[in-house]
């Protein structure tokens, strides 16, 4: 019976083949739509959301605010600074505690700077520690980043962003050797570092930076170990948030600063930054399912059209065929299948669509045709594929159900005075 009910159903559709393909046309762009928006979600959420696993999240990153409450004898509004010697303090006051640490200072503004036989230009100049690299979401693309040797001897070396070796020597020239003037000293290049997750940007872009030892740049500016910010790691993950507090109160406390002056210290821990940029790509999925499924319905919505006019076009057919016995159910059925083929192939055809697009680009990216660290591969979950055809097949059993159930029960001379 199901199998006669499905061929009936068939040759229905081959007889109005134009209706029949513009409205599965409709229900295919749909699916296919939804299922290439979501691979492409996927692509950027592994290659740069997936990226945030391999970031320290006991890493705190702490920039000196001016004060908000009155303490020891100081108004509030003050100015102050961080040096080296409070992450001396912190490490003494709570040894074993702080396992890396990478401060960082920034000059006010770009300082121009001059590639020796190259251009000028005006860049960002951040004096930095070895451990830095290891905190923040950062790796060099050549060459190699400052260590402990050249903190020792001052050496008059740095490291430069990509963007910025992209821009000054282009994609073929290594500039690894090659000098640069900051001011009247002159540095050379030991290597490139870029960004594997441009979300992570405690600092602004340092693709876009000069980096140099901090120590080098201080006996060039005479910093006396004033900093910018810390930058440490916590050598723990029960107690992280209680014991990053008892750090900040302590620092705050050393400053004369009120310690439940919170709004002194700006604190941004790469704990909750990578919560709240997970939270921000979780709720950016929910809209995409939400938009997209609504284009989905709207494209049932048209079967839904096409099927109340093709049950309105045959009153005849049904009148004659309850008068001849067939029961509701099985007038019924008819149209189910009419609708439910409609959308079972509809869908079909998008979902094999939207697969031969994310194989071609799985493959070109597996062939290094497209390269980017930001990008994953493309892929589609198997729970996401069912939940979208499920949709469409539940809209299509709604499609053909109602004006079929409307118009059954009506009676027989009524649906043929109606011809």
């Amino acid at each position: 019976m199901e199998e006669n009910l499905f061929k009936d159903a068939m040759i229905t559709l081959r007889r109005n083949r134009t209706r029949t393909v513009l409205s599965g046309a409709a229900v295919a762009g749909g699916v296919f739509i939804l299922l290439v928006a979501l691979a492409g979600f996927n692509v950027f959420y592994n290659g740069s959301i997936g990226e945030i696993s391999k970031l320290n999240v006991e890493s705190v990153v702490v920039n000196p605010l001016p004060t908000t409450m009155s303490y020891s004898g100081y108004g509030s509004g003050r100015e102050w600074r961080i040096s080296k010697s409070d992450l001396d303090a912190i490490n003494s006051e709570f040894p074993n505690t702080v396992t890396d640490s990478g401060p960082v200072f920034c000059p006010t503004g770009p300082q121009p700077v001059q590639v020796i036989g190259g251009r000028k230009d005006k860049v960002a100049v951040l004096a930095v520690y070895p451990g830095l690299l290891s905190l923040t979401q950062m790796s060099m693309a050549g060459g190699r980043f400052i260590d402990e040797l050249d903190m020792r001897h001052r050496s008059k070396v740095c490291v430069i962003g990509l963007n910025l070796s992209e821009k000054w020597f282009g994609d073929n020239e290594n500039p690894c050797g090659k000098d640069i003037l900051i001011g009247n000293n002159m540095y050379t290049i030991v290597g490139v570092v870029k960004k594997d997750n441009p979300f992570i940007r405690p600092f602004g872009n340092e693709e876009n930076a000069v980096l140099l030892p901090y120590s080098t740049f201080d006996s060039d500016r005479k910093l006396d170990g004033e900093l910018s910010c810390l930058v440490f790691s916590l050598n723990m993950t029960e107690g992280f948030e209680q014991k990053r507090e008892e750090i900040l109160r302590f620092l705050r406390e050393r400053h004369k600063i009120n310690p439940d002056d919170a709004a002194a210290t700006n604190v941004e821990g790469m704990q909750e930054y990578s919560q709240m940029l997970k939270t921000l790509f979780s709720g950016t999925k929910v809209i995409i399912w939400v938009v997209f499924i609504g284009i989905i319905l709207s494209s049932l919505l048209g079967i839904f059209g096409i099927m109340l006019l093709s049950v309105r076009e045959r009153k005849g057919e049904i009148a004659v065929r309850l008068a001849m016995g067939a029961g509701p159910r099985q007038i019924i059925s008819q149209f189910v299948h009419e609708s439910l083929a409609i959308c079972v192939f509809s869908s079909m055809a998008g979902l094999f669509a939207a697969e031969v697009l994310i194989a071609v680009l799985r493959h070109l990216m597996l062939s290094g045709v497209i390269t980017d660290p930001l990008y994953g591969l493309p892929h589609l979950s198997l729970v996401g594929n069912l939940a979208v055809i499920a949709v469409v097949i539940g809209g299509g059993v709604l499609s053909g159900y109602f004006p079929a159930r409307k118009m059954v029960e009506k009676n027989i001379s009524e649906l043929l005075y109606d011809i």
